[in-house]
């Protein structure tokens, strides 16, 4: 399933809610295609499994192998809970700022129940203040640099 979505904020007060239709062999692979509509930078992208009603199941995320999360973001890094329901993707390093896409691949096994639908939550987080200072400040000593070696010439 592949998704394009559009997302003018952070946190879960900005949550798209995602229904996937599931079959034969149970396995899935979700692409999500995000715009930044809104003004801070995002550092992490959080995918939540939930179930339909009246299709309850035990729906997993799938990380094991070749079925890594993917991201155009990069570096990335990943979190996964115990139950294997929440995954979080991590890219402080290569923020999505405003007016920005992105790209987030995960893999899903729905192989225990098979359940014909079943839900995904997605939302992102901003970057964390500490990186957002440094990513300011890198910016300001590059301006400030920039500045010194146009006044030598």
């Amino acid at each position: 399933m592949e998704v394009n979505l559009a997302i003018g904020g952070v946190g879960q007060i900005y949550k798209q809610e995602l229904t996937h239709q599931d079959a034969d062999p149970w396995k899935g692979l979700l692409t999500v295609n995000v715009t930044n509509t809104g003004t801070e930078a995002w550092g992490d992208f959080h995918f939540q499994i939930f179930q339909v009603p009246g299709n309850p199941g035990n729906v997993v995320f799938d990380v094991a192998g070749p079925n890594q999360p993917t991201s155009s973001q990069d570096p990335l890094q990943w979190s996964l809970s115990a139950d294997s329901k929440s995954l979080d993707l991590f890219f402080y390093g290569d923020p999505v700022f405003s007016g920005e896409s992105a790209t987030f691949s995960v893999f899903t096994d729905n192989t225990t129940n098979q359940v014909p639908f079943f839900g995904v939550l997605v939302y992102p987080t901003p970057v964390p203040i500490p990186a957002a200072a440094w990513l300011l400040g890198t910016g300001i000593a590059g301006l400030a640099a920039l500045k010194r070696k146009v006044r030598k010439k």
